[in-house]
């Protein structure tokens, strides 16, 4: 079911998760933000236990700051130029 986020603050705290409880992040499992840039806005999609977060932002340098601030836990996956995912390349064969 997927969940849109409003608030900043709210969505940051959500992809810290436990480690923002003060609980050991080492025992939480990796989790995946993908991150979706258009020409206008920009979508980040949390997947967690029960929902899909999206927080979309239209200003670049919050973007950017969320981007920074990703903590450890958290792999990004840019996706970008028509549905690519930029992470994982392979090669083609010929």
């Amino acid at each position: 079911m997927p969940k849109e986020i409003q608030d900043v603050k709210v969505f940051l705290s959500l992809m810290k998760g436990n480690e923002a409880q003060g609980k050991d992040a080492s025992k939480e499992p990796k989790k995946n933000l993908y991150i979706k840039e258009s020409k206008k806005i920009t979508k980040f999609k949390l997947r967690g236990k029960k929902y899909l977060f999206t927080f979309k932002t239209a200003d670049k340098n919050k973007a950017q700051k969320i981007q920074q601030t990703l903590p450890q836990n958290v792999n990004k996956i840019v996706i970008g130029n028509g549905g690519k995912k930029q992470q994982t390349k392979k090669k083609q064969k010929k």
